[in-house]
């Protein structure tokens, strides 16, 4: 999943730099980018109090 989070946002900037008039395209792509993150940080740590962090 994170490979494909990386790859929409690659298309997204490639898009944004090769076809400026598909910003709207760009802008959406980097919203279903970071709502996949979210939802991948929530099913990671969602029986944990606080996430894994290196203290």
């Amino acid at each position: 999943m994170e490979f494909l989070n990386f790859l929409i946002i690659l298309v997204a900037a490639w898009l944004l730099w090769r076809r400026p008039d598909k910003e709207r395209l760009a802008f959406g792509l980097l919203i279903v980018s970071c709502i996949i993150m979210a939802v991948l940080f929530l099913i990671g740590t969602h029986t944990s109090l606080v996430p894994g962090l290196n203290l």
